[in-house]
Formats: structure tokens, sequence, C-alpha cells
């Protein structure tokens, strides 16, 4: 099966997924992540939890597997901008995966997490050449989004039928002949739109109404001046970053600190990119790196 066969083939049987608008227009290169504009404002606290039991031996399990896609990630290959890509795509997919299994405290998806983190496991396995395992890290990280999206909002039809309506839209956009970076800006645009879904629900007192406007504005900002499918990728992983910000914010109001190291990481190494392709391989890592802080909360949280 080809590379783009296998794409399809996963998105119209996997999980659901969104998209966004994708008008391009010539321009500068999309902006990298704000130093968190919106930290002035106070994250909204976490209701008490009604009749809370905790899990001991699932806690004690994932917080092994946090800490083994961490080592892993650290020791992961780097020795190319896209076998660095590779690297945190995977990372990103498993942490995610983590997180998922810690909301999912009475086990409903257990066996769609296992799923997707098997798909990713054989994917690597199957796929020798780059651009497969680079497309397998990619739709195990849109699958984790979405399935993340699908357990916010069960039992609330008009949500899971905007799930699907972004998902279809994002099948829209893949079409047979394009290629594979095509396929990854759109999975990239609808990892944000997925990321933006669930976090505004959170934020259910409206308290980052604000940072949510300027995140969309320089979202759409991105769009309009990228040059080509890698500023799309670029862009929609960025602000997907920026909107994890609000995430770990909602779960942990003392990050700031954190939050402002990260982005300080983001525009150091952002100043030192050479070509695109390591500006991706960032923006990924970034977002790992923000994703493995909201896991390790989450597992504490709600186990």
């Amino acid at each position: 099966m080809s590379l783009r066969a296998f794409l399809l083939f996963f998105l119209f049987f996997g999980m659901t997924a969104c998209s966004t608008d994708r008008k391009k227009e010539p321009g500068p290169a999309p902006e990298t992540p704000a130093q968190t504009p919106f930290l002035e404002s106070q994250p909204p606290s976490l209701p008490e939890s009604q009749g809370f039991r905790g899990n001991p031996e699932k806690k004690k399990k994932l917080v092994g597997d946090i800490e083994a896609i961490r080592k892993s990630n650290l020791e992961g290959n780097r020795s190319t901008d896209i076998q660095t890509l590779i690297t945190e795509l995977y990372s990103l997919t498993q942490i995610l995966g983590v997180t998922a299994y810690a909301l999912d405290r009475d086990g409903l998806f257990a066996s769609e997490i296992d799923t997707e983190l098997h798909r990713l496991r054989t994917g690597d396995d199957q796929r020798k050449e780059e651009a497969g395992k680079i497309m397998n890290g990619m739709s195990g990280t849109y699958s984790m989004y979405a399935l993340l999206a699908k357990m916010k909002f069960v039992g609330q039809a008009d949500k899971q039928k905007e799930i699907q309506q972004i998902h279809d839209e994002t099948i829209e956009a893949l079409r047979p002949d394009a290629p594979a970076v095509e396929a990854a800006a759109a999975i990239a645009e609808a990892c944000y739109a997925l990321s933006s879904m669930i976090i505004r629900d959170i934020d259910t007192e409206k308290r980052y109404e604000k940072a949510f406007e300027q995140i969309d504005r320089q979202y759409r900002q991105g769009v309009r001046v990228a040059k080509k499918q890698e500023d799309l990728f670029i862009n929609g992983m960025f602000r997907t970053f920026e909107v994890s910000q609000l995430w770990l914010l909602s779960i942990d109001p003392k990050a700031g600190d954190q939050i402002g190291e990260l982005n300080n990481g983001v525009s150091l190494d952002s100043a030192e990119a050479t070509n695109v392709g390591i500006q991706m391989g960032i923006a990924v890592k970034y977002l790992f790196l923000i994703s493995y802080l909201i896991a390790q909360h989450t597992v504490n949280l709600t186990l």
C-alpha cells in the first residue's frame, strides 16, 4: 500500500479529526509563539472532585510511562532534521496517549487508546522510508487529539458533529495526488482546531477569551503569509503549543515560570534555525515538552 493510500485508509477508518481555512498568500514565515502575554490572567480554578477515588496502580504505571517516554525522547535519533522531526512526533503521540489514559478513569476508551498507540508502533516497523515514518507520527498525533476531543465531548451530539465536520474537511484536503508535506500541514491545522476546541470548553469562566483571540489572530496571520506547506505545518504546531499553555495553566496556575522558560527556548532555538526543516522539528519539540508537563499534572490530579 502506498503512503498516500495508507494515510487515507487511516483517516477514513481511524479516529475523527478536524481542519480549518487553508488560504495561502506569499509573505514571511509564520511567527513563533509570543512571550506568554496572557499570563497576566488569573487561571480558572479546578472544581472540587466529587467522590474522588484514586487508582494507585494505574498512576504508578502512567508515571513510569511518562518517564520512559521522556528518556526515549532525550536519547532519540537526531542525526538529521528529518530524524529529529520523527523522534519528536513519536514522543508527542505517546505522551498525549498518557494524558488520554489518565482522563479515561473508567476505561471506556482504553481499547481505542491502545489501538492508536499500537498503530504507531506497527506503522514504524512497517515503514522504512523517512516520509512514511513522518506521516506515521503525524497520524498518531492527529489521532490522539481527535480521541481527546471525542472523550471530552461524550454525550454532546452537537460537539461530536463538529468534530466529524472538521474531520471531513481534513479528508477533503488529503487528495490522493497531494504531497506528503501537504497532508502533514492539513493534519497540523487539525491538531490546532481540535486542541482549541478542548481548551475553550475547559475555560468555562471565559478567563482566557483575550488569549484565544490573540492566538487565533496569529493563526490566521500565519495562514495568510505562508509561502509553502511547511509554513502551515509550523503555524499549526506553534499555535497548538500556545493553546496548550492555557491547558497547563488551567491545571497548574503556578506553571507560568515553566511556560516562560519554554517560550524562551523556542525563541533561542528558532533564532539559530537555518532552514524550515529545523523549524518544523522545533515546533514539535516544544509541543511535546508542554504536553509532557500536562501529562504529569493530569496523572497526579486524576489518579
